[in-house]
């Protein structure tokens, strides 16, 4: 009640007190009153039955039926009399009026001598006795004295309960409208006495709120109660002594606003400027989107035609100047996609759209895979190129692989450039670490040029660089070390660098990682402990790292200066019967034509019959001559494992992984899926002629019937006339664009048919796929369009597979370089490089990157065929098993293609020995595994590609 207001709280204590009293009196008198009905009935129909048994005497006396009949006749006359009857003093009925009763009398009638009574819902019966009366003596005529004891019979009345009832009823309506009519009074006088005493409260309370809103010219004036009186007193004096407050204040106010007028109006005219300046900085930023956009898309298109149509003559029989020629344009549009890239990964990271991935993997393979990558530009300037990764710097880390491999290329890289002569070295080392959490840090020295303080400074910022002449002398954007610098930032890092001009520079960067839980260890290494190796150097940095290598591995390795201590050295120790396993020269390349060399590696493999691996740099072909000499050749910068798996094969004649004389797959790619019948037709819309030429061509060479249609309104033409079961559709075009061209596509498929459309765009944003997703699109493909995606994409969209590619000849091909085992025999591998170039039609890039998704992929099949097999779940073993034999059909792993061929015949056929299929398919992969651990494979196919003249030269990104 506390929150009710004040007329709520008069009307409740005017009306629920009178109420309560109201009802409660009502509720008295009405059950009094139908009490005293219900007496009345019982009061007169024992009345009537008594005077029945007194009329009655003399008629049961004499025996005079006529006379008890007449009676009891007269008495139904009665009101609410129903029947009358008269027994006698056996309980024999001797007359009855009316009609029959339906209530039966108690059982002691007649025997009872009391006042007898009955009663249901409807009737009531009475019953009283009828007893002897008369004068007592001896008199003649006189009535016998009555027996109490034994009455002379029994007068019945039967009353009918319908006028107590209308009476009930009756007083039922009159004390209802009594008690709802002195309520009603009640109300009325309730709500007229509360309007009294509230009206004025709330007159002075709505001027309390006018007061409080600012309206003081207004004034109270009730007519009430002193107490009212003296309160709109109290309100009046307020009022006017508020609006004379506010005149001052408002005054005051004026003054106040006028002041500050004009500072006002001079913010307004700075907002409106900043209002305009965003505005320009938006529109700025949405046009340099779309220059983004148009750029990549204006760019791309032609670079697509050039890479395509150089990759297809690279295909071809040319001869060795023509393809150089080739190799130096494809190189050169690498170059050019190179700078587009870093510009749309500049404009990503500052729109804030830079999603990094958080996958495990091994930190040496990256460096390994940057350090292979970058060394013939190292190597073409004569500078010794260096990793250094510590010992308690762990390999299995969790991050983003590709931007840390992008940080690491834009550092190297840029050394490179600017290094005239000495070394690049990259060290990795361990800042800190608790538990699972780590900070490593990777650095990168050279001995350039080095930079002033002043350069130091502006050298982070984008599109800048040392001064106006580097971009003239060494090229670049200007955005590699800004890149890095904001990769490093998001994945928890910073950069920096030590730099003094004249004497080199040191740039560094931090890495925020986590150890990969659950990481499958790297194979030991152990083979070759306790082996001496004699070792020959003239790069001191190099040399550090090899040695650094061997001990770890637990070799004796000795170091020695020059070549004629080479040769006294190992006569020495053979003369003694302690002969080394191996001797391992460090060569520079203007050493490469030495007589003395030469004559030391003749002498150490015929004469003595020791081992001869030569550590050289990238070799020209000319140059391969001179290495061919010694039983092993490896380009620096040392490979981890491919350097342990060439002195292991060295010293015990076989290496994890060559797998020799095995039968091979012809070229080709082999069905993921059943092949059709028929091939499927392909539409390929491109308002640019030579994309339109460079993909009907591929269409071609994979020898499927493709239709080119130049426009939008070309295609839907060629869409209605005849069936496709492909459309390449380009995005971008004049007139009717490729997203209208693909509604309109969608609008005529009426039959339930849906034809795959896949769009073909330069675009490379980040938004620019789910929009051409969302527009109709099946797959998004971005140029330049390569073979083997393109072909992957019709496998999978028409349910078809390609036939095999016309047989590709290369002007030369290196036979795989044969190794003289320095003691055991030589034991077959499962991995064979040349089957895999040859299944990859004589590509030897092509034969790496499928061999590379093989491997991504084979240690969770390994898991998952386990897990398959030991759960008893053979219908997805058998899909696994299926993938993983349609994956091998592309790579040179003859033994594993074979037990996955054997354990799918065995599922197919279920036959009982199925347990030996999935050990061997088992051992199969881990031999695979083994070996490219044990292997630098990568290298091995980047050679067939060096034999083969098709290596590009990698440019990154620039300072």
């Amino acid at each position: 009640m506390r929150r009710w207001g004040i007329r709520k709280k008069v009307l409740m204590l005017a009306l629920v007190p009178t109420t309560v009293i109201t009802l409660g009196i009502g509720f008295f008198f009405t059950y009094s009153w139908l009490g005293n009905i219900s007496q009345l009935l019982e009061n007169r129909g024992q009345s009537l039955s008594r005077q029945l048994a007194a009329a009655a005497e003399y008629g049961l006396l004499t025996s005079n039926v006529d006379l008890l009949f007449e009676l009891a006749s007269s008495l139904r006359e009665e009101q609410d009399v129903r029947s009358v009857s008269v027994y006698d003093a056996n309980g024999t009925e001797l007359i009855h009026a009316g009609p029959r009763r339906s209530l039966s009398l108690p059982d002691a009638f007649p025997f009872d001598h009391l006042p007898l009574q009955a009663r249901d819902a409807q009737v009531s019966v009475f019953a009283a006795a009828i007893e002897r009366s008369g004068y007592a003596g001896d008199e003649p005529g006189a009535w016998p004295q009555p027996d109490q004891a034994a009455p002379m019979g029994w007068a019945v009345v039967e009353l009918a309960h319908t006028g107590m009832f209308a009476e009930r009823y009756r007083a039922l309506l009159i004390s209802l409208l009594l008690i709802f009519g002195g309520i009603l009074v009640n109300t009325l006088i309730a709500l007229r006495l509360s309007q009294v005493v509230t009206e004025p409260i709330y007159r002075l309370k709505r001027a309390a709120a006018r007061f409080k809103e600012g309206k003081l010219d207004g004034r109270v004036n009730l007519d009430s109660g002193p107490e009212l009186v003296e309160l709109e007193s109290g309100l009046n004096e307020m009022a006017a002594a508020l609006s004379k407050a506010q005149a001052e204040m408002q005054q005051n106010v004026d003054q106040a606003t006028e002041d500050l007028r004009e500072t006002l109006e001079t913010i307004e005219i700075q907002n409106i400027e900043l209002d305009l300046a965003r505005k320009e900085a938006l529109e700025a930023s949405r046009i340099k989107s779309e220059f983004l956009a148009n750029m990549s898309h204006e760019i791309r298109t032609p670079l697509n035609g050039i890479i395509g149509f150089t990759d297809i003559l690279l295909k071809g029989a040319t001869n060795q100047q023509q393809h150089e020629h080739l190799t130096t344009i494809r190189k050169s549009s690498e170059i050019l996609l190179t700078i587009i890239n870093d510009i749309l990964d500049f404009s990503k990271i500052e729109a804030g759209k830079l999603i990094l991935d958080r996958i495990p993997f091994r930190l040496r393979e990256i460096v390994e895979e940057v350090m292979v990558m970058l060394a013939p530009a190292a190597h073409a300037k004569d500078l010794d190129l260096v990793p250094l990764i510590y010992t308690d710097v762990p390999d299995n880390l969790v991050g983003d692989p590709l931007r840390i491999k992008q940080i690491i290329s834009n550092l190297i890289n840029n050394a490179i450039k600017f290094t005239p002569a000495g070394e690049v070295v990259l060290r990795a080392m361990l800042d800190e670490g608790t538990g699972q959490t780590l900070r490593l840090r990777l650095s990168v020295s050279d001995t350039g040029v080095g930079l002033s303080r002043a350069q130091q400074k502006s050298l982070f910022h984008a599109f800048s660089q040392a001064d106006a002449s580097t971009a003239r002398q060494y090229g670049g954007t200007g955005l590699g070390l800004v890149i890095s610098r904001r990769l490093a930032e998001e994945m928890g890092g910073e950069i920096g660098l030590e730099s003094e001009l004249g004497k080199g520079s040191t740039f560094w960067f931090t890495l925020a990682t986590e150890m990969a839980v659950n990481a499958e260890p790297s194979p030991p290494q152990d083979g070759l402990r306790g082996e001496r190796v004699l070792y020959l150097e003239q790069q001191p940095t190099t040399g550090l790292a090899a040695e650094h290598l061997l001990r770890d591995w637990g070799m004796i390795c000795d170091r020695v200066g020059t070549p004629k201590e080479v040769a006294e050295r190992i006569a020495a120790a053979q003369d003694k019967g302690q002969g080394y396993s191996v001797a391992i020269l460090g060569l520079h390349r203007h050493l490469l034509n030495s007589m003395q060399y030469r004559d030391l590696i003749r002498q150490l493999e015929e004469e003595r019959d020791c081992r001869v691996l030569l550590m050289t740099p990238t070799l020209d072909e000319n140059e391969t001559a001179f290495a061919a000499r010694a039983s092993s050749h490896i380009v620096k910068p040392l490979c981890r494992n491919k350097f342990y798996g060439i002195l292991y094969q060295l010293i015990h004649g076989n290496a994890a992984g060559s797998d020799k004389d095995k039968a091979v797959e012809p070229p080709g790619l082999a069905p993921q899926i059943e092949s059709s019948t028929r091939l499927p037709r392909i539409l390929a819309v491109d308002d640019n002629e030579a994309n339109l030429k460079l993909i009907l061509a591929l269409l071609n060479g994979l020898g499927l019937p493709g239709v080119g249609a130049s426009s939008g309104f070309e295609a839907l033409g060629l869409v209605r006339e005849q069936p496709f079961d492909l459309i390449l559709m380009d995005v971008q075009m004049p007139g009717m664009d490729g997203i209208e061209t693909t509604g309109r596509t969608r609008a005529s498929e009426t039959d339930g048919r849906h034809i795959p459309i896949i769009a073909i765009t330069a675009h490379a944003l980040s938004e620019e796929r789910s929009r051409l997703l969302r527009s109709g699109f099946d797959a998004y493909l971005t140029k330049p369009i390569d073979a083997q995606q393109l072909t992957e994409c019709i496998c999978r969209h028409t349910g078809c597979a390609t036939p095999p590619a016309p047989e590709i000849k290369l002007s030369t091909v290196e036979p795989s370089p044969s190794f003289r085992p320095s003691r055991r025999g030589e034991q077959d591998g499962p991995v064979d490089i040349e089957a895999g170039i040859e299944l990859a039609a004589g590509k030897p890039d092509l034969a790496e990157e499928l061999f590379s998704m093989l491997l991504e992929h084979l240690a969770q099949d390994e898991a998952d065929i386990r897990q398959d097999w030991q759960a008893g779940k053979r219908v997805a073993l058998l899909e696994r098993v299926h993938k993983l034999h349609g994956a091998t059909r592309y790579c040179g792993v003859p033994e594993l293609r074979h037990c996955a061929q054997s354990l799918e015949t065995a599922l197919k056929t279920e036959e009982s020995r199925i347990d030996d299929a999935v050990a061997r398919f088992l051992v199969a992969i881990e031999r695979v595994q083994a070996w490219c651990d044990a292997n630098d494979w990568q290298a091995l196919f980047r050679q067939r590609s060096d034999a083969a003249g098709r290596r590009l030269q990698p440019q990154l990104n620039d300072r």
